[in-house]
């Protein structure tokens, strides 16, 4: 089992009467890819500032290695900070702001010198180490500003939004570099990002903040498949919420048609409900599923790989949706207007309280 390197402890942090981070507690382990997700104004950032050491916590406590550090100015930390922006020095070469922080803590030349051609090495950027930052793409700006931050060894790196300024083809390729880096370095990451997506692909462990607090904590399996309630069904990946009221033991859909779905211990006859499903959990014309649906198509969605229908259907007024894989959907010449029949299994519900 992995040992614990930082443990957050009921931090809280106000600005007068407003509570950004409203006693949030968590263990980061060792070599851990963390990712801290939520929405604007949802307490991320100033959570990780306060791990920099830039915000101070107005109660609290934040351990590394088992010290308090939640005083600590940011400069005694052995924490590393990388911004959004990279925040290169123009005028440097791509070796020197590897070197700056080096150069900073007055190291012997000859040990700069070879831990940043080591970096260099890592991050696969040798031939390019006596370019200027203008020279260089976004995403090779972008690994020089994760050299420089690793260069200096740190116990914890904090990356804030670091894919941010990228485009998609290369945010989705940087995503896989990151963990490579990570896992090679075997240094602790926490990472700040809205992005769901980000956050599945690179973390061994998702957060997902709201308004201040902590409302999940899980592996991306644990966060995507069992979300705790309707806003963490919603905030990652796509969900088909059905409305649903609990009758004589059973979910009833508003048409009066059974759900099938394993139901919370904490619903009541005559409690309304919310029966969610992911859309690729949804089959065609499973006439042998725990729950099947008539619905037609109100709209199309064709991403290469996938095919999205939106059906309407009795049992919600919003459109239902289904993703079909490239395989599923071959040989089917779907229109707008046509009815389908979709099936699914109860173990793929999840029912919350309305």
């Amino acid at each position: 089992m992995t040992s614990t390197l930082l443990s957050l402890a009921n931090i809280e942090k106000r600005f007068g009467e407003l509570r950004a981070v409203n006693g949030v507690s968590l263990d980061i382990r060792e070599n851990e890819f963390f990712a801290l997700l939520g929405a604007s104004g949802s307490g991320k950032t100033t959570l990780l500032r306060m791990l920099a050491g830039f915000d101070m916590p107005s109660s609290g406590h934040i351990l590394l290695d088992g010290h308090d550090i939640s005083q600590v100015p940011p400069n005694h930390r052995p924490v590393n900070l990388m911004f959004q922006s990279y925040a290169l020095f123009p005028h440097m070469t791509v070796a020197q702001n590897i070197a700056y922080g080096l150069e900073m803590e007055k190291l012997p030349r000859t040990e700069i010198n070879e831990r940043v051609d080591e970096m260099l090495s890592t991050i696969q950027l040798t031939h390019l180490a006596e370019r200027k930052p203008e020279q260089l793409s976004g995403g090779q700006r972008q690994r020089v500003a994760l050299g420089r931050a690793l260069v200096k060894r740190p116990r914890l790196l904090l990356l804030d939004e670091p894919l941010g300024a990228l485009d998609k083809k290369l945010r989705g390729e940087m995503q896989l570099e990151l963990k490579h880096i990570q896992n090679t370095f075997g240094i602790t990451f926490i990472v700040v990002t809205h992005d769901q997506e980000e956050a599945l692909v690179m973390a061994d462990r998702i957060a997902i903040l709201k308004d201040g607090e902590l409302l999940q904590c899980g592996s991306p399996h644990e966060i995507y498949e069992y979300p705790v309630n309707r806003f963490a069904a919603d905030f990652i990946g796509v969900m088909n919420f059905l409305p649903a009221r609990v009758d004589s033991g059973a979910l009833r859909a508003v048409n009066g048609s059974r759900i099938a779905a394993p139901l919370p211990a904490d619903l009541k006859p005559g409690d309304n409900a919310l029966a969610a499903v992911r859309p690729e959990r949804l089959r065609l014309g499973v006439a042998d599923a725990d729950n099947c649906l008539n619905g037609r198509i109100s709209a199309m969605a064709y991403h290469g790989l996938d095919l999205h229908l939106h059906l309407e259907t009795p049992v919600s007024p919003h459109p239902v949706m289904v993703r079909l894989t490239a395989d599923a959907a071959e040989g089917h010449p779907f229109s707008v207007g046509e009815e389908v029949s979709v099936g699914w299994s109860a173990r793929d519900t999840r029912v919350f309280t309305a």
